[in-house]
């Protein structure tokens, strides 16, 4: 329980009259605010002036960006004990009551980051939400898991730091503002959209919508991955190994023979579940390969190996593969010192840094799933309790996504729609949740496609319109705020954007319709780039 402090009782009279002034007065008071559980405890207050900017110093670089011409609004800062001996820090950032319109939002962190995510706060804020982020119970980057190596921190990462800042955090804007908050939302994107998945499974009471794009529920799965699909990649001296030089030439010659499916083209894959890849055109002495830059037989064997998904012995799927789109983006997870996140089985699954990852198997993935490091997997498709709560889910993930096969999103979907199936009520998953994939969206964002869709991680950028027809964000607000007592429908599509060098101010270069699964956008002539020109299927979905 917490206690609402005399002073905010007395100032919410006043709330109509409220000036910059009394909101620093206010912003500072709320320092006062006992959180519940011991060492938990409010740390900082700090008004934030209209069109000011704020830079972060936290453990993750890419949360350090400047953040410009700022929303007026209160920063407050705290910590929350979340075992004997862990605990996790969390900022909430509150605009002004004439811009707040009851909403609170907590949105999530990149690969093992534990740090603030200040981008994508400011995202949360400049939209009207009192917007939070959990450093997740520990300091690093997004690609240091050594944390992991203690069971507390790694619970924490998991998804009790997130839930036990979240209630802190709720409580914190409730006595800042006086009032009850409307409606909870979470968004997040990569580890965040697992985040986000996890939440609604475990903690069906936090939120009433949740945001995942790019999510990894499936964590102990992806991980294993992410190492297996680049072991032909090392060391970089054998026969297999493809360069990064190569990249640019793969996705020229997927463009080449997938490209055209559509009906268009436009250096898009649409749909990338219909193309048939035959990288045999770039074996070194075909009269169709470049023979400065061409493949070995082990080369073109690797590849194919990239696209298949990962099988045990017994046909049993480990993970799905890469989708046919994005290739020159490859050099990320396939050319590096070594595999990519490799942390996650060094130190969460065998607990030994000098671990060596060409080891990786079914075996080894079979052990992280009896340990599952710090409950990080959000597999489990009983999602009845935050169904029954009113909860709502959108899903989207990018066809180009390198680092996160898109297949990961339809696997678990399906799981999803089995189990409800199974227990006679298949219909009903509809209600409650949406799985949209994007067209040339590479991880979160970025990529040749329309992949501006107002979601988490996308850096700032928002669409040219701030409604629900262009923004996954307001489509689910949307969906959960019912009016007058009727249920909303749930998105069919959004509408994405591109701009001119993915920069807002040169213009949009092209829009398109962001699908409900399992369909994609079609193209029914015109110009090419417009939304006009294109429909999305209505049969199919499921």
């Amino acid at each position: 329980m917490w206690l609402l402090p005399a002073f905010l009782v007395a100032a919410a009279v006043g709330r109509s009259q409220a000036t910059t002034t009394y909101n620093t007065t206010r912003c500072s008071q709320i320092a006062s605010l006992a959180l519940g559980g011991n060492g938990s405890a409010i740390t900082l207050t700090d008004s934030i002036k209209n069109g000011t900017s704020f830079t972060g110093n936290t453990s993750e670089t890419s949360y350090n960006t400047e953040q410009t011409d700022l929303p007026a609004s209160c920063r407050v800062a705290f910590t929350v004990q979340t075992s004997a001996n862990s605990s996790a820090g969390a900022e909430i950032w509150l605009p002004e009551s004439s811009t707040w319109a009851g909403r609170f939002l907590s949105v999530g962190n990149g690969g093992f980051a534990g740090a603030v995510n200040y981008p994508d706060l400011v995202w949360g804020l400049r939209k009207g939400f009192a917007a939070m982020s959990t450093d997740t119970g520990h300091h690093s980057s997004e690609s240091d898991g050594s944390f992991l190596s203690y069971p507390e921190q790694s619970i924490d990462w998991g998804h009790r730091a997130l839930h036990l800042t979240t209630i802190a955090a709720k409580q914190i804007v409730e006595a800042y503002y006086n009032t009850d908050i409307s409606h909870a939302y979470y968004a997040g994107c990569s580890t965040g959209g697992r985040q986000g998945l996890n939440a609604a499974q475990r903690y069906p009471e936090d939120y009433d919508g949740v945001l995942v794009g790019s999510a990894i529920p499936w964590q102990t799965h992806t991980s294993a991955w992410q190492t297996y699909v680049a072991l032909e990649q090392y060391p970089s001296n054998r026969s297999s190994y493809i360069p990064s030089t190569m990249w640019p030439v793969i996705a020229q010659a997927v463009l080449v023979q997938c490209d055209g499916i559509d009906g268009v083209i436009d250096g898009i894959i649409m749909d990338p579940s219909k193309c048939i890849f035959h990288p045999e055109v770039l074996l070194c002495g075909m009269p169709t390969a470049n023979q400065s830059a061409c493949f070995n037989s082990a080369q073109a064997e690797n590849l194919n190996r990239m696209f298949r998904p990962w099988l045990s012995s017994n046909g049993t799927l480990i993970n799905p593969g890469i989708a046919h789109s994005g290739e020159a983006t490859f050099e990320y997870l396939m050319d590096s010192a070594e595999p990519e996140f490799v942390a996650f089985y060094e130190y969460g699954v065998v607990n030994n840094s000098d671990w060596d990852w060409r080891t990786m198997s079914v075996d080894t993935v079979a052990l992280a799933d009896s340990i599952n490091p710090g409950g990080s997997n959000a597999y489990n498709p009983d999602m009845r309790p935050f169904q029954d709560a009113g909860g709502k889910v959108i899903q989207y993930h990018g066809y180009a996504d390198y680092l996160v096969p898109t297949y990961n999103a339809p696997a678990w979907y399906d799981k999803l729609v089995g189990y409800y199936s199974d227990i006679g009520r298949g219909g009903e998953v509809t209600d409650f949740y949406r799985l949209f994939t994007v067209p040339g969206m590479g991880h979160c964002s970025g990529g040749v496609g329309a992949w501006v869709v107002d979601g988490a991680s996308q850096g700032g950028i928002v669409p040219p319109t701030d409604d629900s027809s262009h923004s996954m964000l307001w489509s689910l607000v949307d969906w959960v705020e019912s009016e007058n007592g009727t249920p909303a429908p749930g998105p069919e599509s959004v509408v994405g954007t591109k701009y001119v060098n993915d920069t807002a101010s040169q213009g949009v270069e092209l829009q398109r319709p962001v699908c409900r699964w399992p369909n994609v956008a079609e193209w029914i002539g015109g110009d090419v780039n417009s939304t006009s020109s294109w429909v999305c299927p209505k049969s199919g979905i499921y």
